[in-house]
């Protein structure tokens, strides 16, 4: 739900977030409204210089162009913000909640690999080396550029499905020589 003010009467009005940027009448004044955008789960960050402070011990560290950025203690936990969106996230997080980044090598690594559904090639899969096997094979070997256990396979029946295409060319030009 969006909650926010009408600009004439100032009557509080909540409204569906699918109704975001739409505009409409006040139900109390029949004034204009437009309807304000969804503000999602986000912190506000206070500026901070560091011109004449020499105290940095509310610091943690991390550093945006050269100027620190101060820890928050926010609910009992310190947070800073993701080092790629910015959001503000606890110190303790292996995982941005906003970005999806991993900040943990070991679940970095378990996330990294591929599942299952990977390894195995699908009817589709099977078809297009088959019948389009220069293409499935460039297919193939982007597929291993990106760590995919299904690229090998991809590669191997291309390659083998362009020696018998190959045969099944000089049989059918041998069968017409004739």
């Amino acid at each position: 739900m969006i909650e926010f003010e009408c600009p004439t009467c100032g009557k509080a009005l909540k409204v569906r977030e699918s109704s975001a940027g739409k505009t409409g009448k006040c139900p109390d004044c029949n004034g204009k409204i437009q309807v304000p955008d969804a503000v999602y789960d986000a912190e506000e960050v206070e500026s901070y210089s560091t011109q004449g402070d020499d105290d940095f011990s509310s610091f943690d560290g991390y550093e945006n162009a050269g100027t620190p950025i101060p820890r928050e203690e926010a609910e009992g936990a310190f947070r800073h913000p993701c080092p790629v969106c910015g959001e503000m996230i606890k110190d303790s997080a292996v995982k941005c909640r906003y970005c999806g980044e991993i900040f943990d090598e070991t679940l970095k690594k378990k996330e990294s690999r591929h599942s299952d559904e990977d390894a195995d090639l699908t009817t589709g899969d099977w078809v297009f080396c088959i019948i389009c096997s220069g293409i499935a094979c460039i297919f193939g070997i982007v597929y291993m550029i990106q760590g995919k256990p299904k690229g090998i396979k991809m590669v191997g029946i291309s390659f083998v499905m362009q020696i018998v295409w190959g045969i099944v060319r000089v049989i059918l030009e041998a069968a017409a020589n004739r």
